[in-house]
């Protein structure tokens, strides 16, 4: 409640009685308006100081947010072409700067906004991106790891091995083809999503060809290069094409994949302009995984939904889960076998444990303390609401309620927001299911009675056999006792369920009975 009356008396201050704002940008997502505010004062605007507003139907939520200072080592040239000019100001520790920002074209046709102080300095910029020549080459990458493709465990051929490779590794090569960008002769590892930069060590420069060949094994620099352009491209336009969110991210990111001194770590850095993701090579190289690529640029997805919001133990926590579940979803999209399992490349191994969102824990038992042990079980919740949901409805759903999100709040106050888009999008047509998600993880505890009891008896079993043996029912489950049987009544299998998934061992193909509780039905296995 703090919160939401900190928001009203927030917006009703600013936008009726208070300071007056200068209205930069505004745009129409999937449901709602957003507008991009500047501060002002004295009438011109503060051009790092800017509030975010979102509307929902009636519904209002505001985001204030400054941007760090970006200097550049550039001032205006005569030779510019100057396309835009404006007075203003820059928040800087506590200090307003005068300054004027200058929009402009330089000889080569690229564009930036310098904002120069009263001594003709560039104290901040932001540059813009020019309309890239995308063109098609051709590269090998991982879909999505070599042990997903090839239904195999860490160990054996399938090791890091100092980053050698051997047959069956490269039996996990698929070729394909991605964008990327030709200029002055060279085809660049860039398009309109990412940039493979150098700007963190060790010192190892893009990956450049007078041909549109990019094909490497692991063993050879570029390889993670073209795995990185494949799979964030792949992912950013499932996310702003298939899903619809066109503005979310709307920037090239910059991506590293040889970075953070050789260390085993990767990370989503949102202070730089634009925003930058670093790939370590400790261990497995993370950029061969693609659950690493995806995870670090959901943070992404995430800082563009809901910028300033990352405060809190169970907000990070949230981020953290929301990123682990991106992975696995796009994971399950190139290969379902063991895409509850995040960075089974990276992780899993003798470098360290990964992590996993095939788990039963509840909100109700408590928090660990540890963000990404928590974050478990955040991922494992939205995994929960996809497996029962049409996936590219629950994505959408999902996807959208992340930008309600705020500083401080809790898995409940999440899911809450989940029901919320749900309700706004598809008039609340999957809150049932979504009741019975939230009850049985625990984020829900109200109207949880009815839904825990069983009902199997209900209804007919209906089911569909998926890739990787996955056995899908009709309708979800919860603690029920699921076996299946021989014609002659030899036990084959026996699992308590909570949803509708079922991973069947080993098969052979026939006719045997699925019994779930007291109901039986004969299933035939392909």
């Amino acid at each position: 409640m703090k919160a939401l009356a900190f928001c009203f008396v927030f917006f009703t201050s600013i936008f009726s009685f208070g300071q007056k704002l200068e209205l930069v940008y505004s745009t129409q997502s999937l449901i709602g308006k957003h507008e991009i505010y500047y501060h002002t004062h004295q009438n011109l605007p503060i051009f790092n100081k800017l509030i975010k507003k979102n509307t929902f139907s009636s519904k209002v939520h505001i985001f204030d947010t400054e941007i760090r200072l970006s200097p550049l080592n550039r001032n205006l040239l005569s030779s510019d072409t100057i396309l835009n000019e404006k007075s203003g100001f820059l928040f800087d520790k506590g200090n307003l700067i005068s300054v004027s920002a200058f929009t402009i074209m330089d000889t080569i046709g690229k564009s930036f906004t310098l904002y120069l102080n009263n001594q003709n300095y560039t104290i901040h910029h932001i540059s813009h991106n020019s309309n890239l020549k995308d063109t098609l080459i051709t590269g090998s990458v991982f879909l999505p790891d070599p042990l997903s493709s090839s239904g195999e465990s860490y160990g054996g051929s399938f090791i890091d091995s100092n980053d050698e490779t051997n047959d069956d590794i490269d039996k996990e090569l698929k070729e394909v083809q991605l964008y990327a960008t030709f200029e002055d002769g060279k085809f660049l590892l860039k398009n309109k999503h990412l940039k493979i930069s150098n700007h963190s060590a060790p010192d190892i420069q893009p990956t450049e060809r007078t041909e549109p060949i990019f094909e490497f094994n692991r063993s050879e620099i570029g390889f993670e290069e073209i795995n990185a352009l494949y799979h964030i491209s792949r992912f950013a336009d499932y996310i702003k094409d298939t899903l619809g969110f066109k503005n979310i991210v709307n920037y090239q990111i910059a991506v590293d994949v040889y970075a953070l001194n050789g260390g085993d770590q990767s990370e989503f850095i949102s202070s730089t302009n634009p925003p930058r993701l670093n790939f370590g090579q400790g261990g497995v190289d993370d950029a061969e995984d693609a659950d690493v690529l995806i995870h670090e640029y959901s943070h992404a997805v995430s800082h563009s939904a809901a910028p300033g919001t990352l405060i809190g133990y169970e907000r990070r926590a949230m981020d953290e889960g929301l990123a682990d579940f991106w992975a696995a979803a796009y994971s399950k999209m190139l290969n379902e076998y063991n895409y509850k399992e995040i960075f089974n490349w990276d992780g899993h191994n003798e470098f360290w444990d990964g992590r996993s969102i095939d788990n039963q824990k509840k909100y109700t038992d408590g928090l660990t303390g540890n963000k990404y042990e928590d974050g478990e079980l955040f991922g494992a919740l939205l995994m929960d609401v996809r497996n029962n949901i049409e996936d590219s409805i629950a994505d959408k759903i999902i996807l959208q309620s992340i930008y309600s999100w705020y500083p401080n709040m809790n898995f409940s106050d999440a899911f809450d927001q989940i029901m919320k888009a749900d309700t706004l999008m598809y008039n609340s047509e999957n809150s049932e299911i979504l009741l019975w998600v939230g009850c049985n993880r625990g984020v829900l505890t109200e109207n949880c009675q009815n839904i825990v009891e069983k009902n199997i008896s209900k209804f007919n079993i209906n089911y569909t056999l998926l890739n990787q043996g996955i056995l899908e029912l009709s309708h979800p489950t919860l603690n029920t006792s699921v076996k299946i049987f021989t014609l002659d009544g030899k036990l084959y299998f026996s699992k308590i369920l909570n949803g509708k998934h079922i991973k069947l061992p080993d098969i052979k193909q026939g006719i045997y009975i699925l019994q779930i509780d007291q109901f039986s039905e004969k299933i035939i296995i392909n």
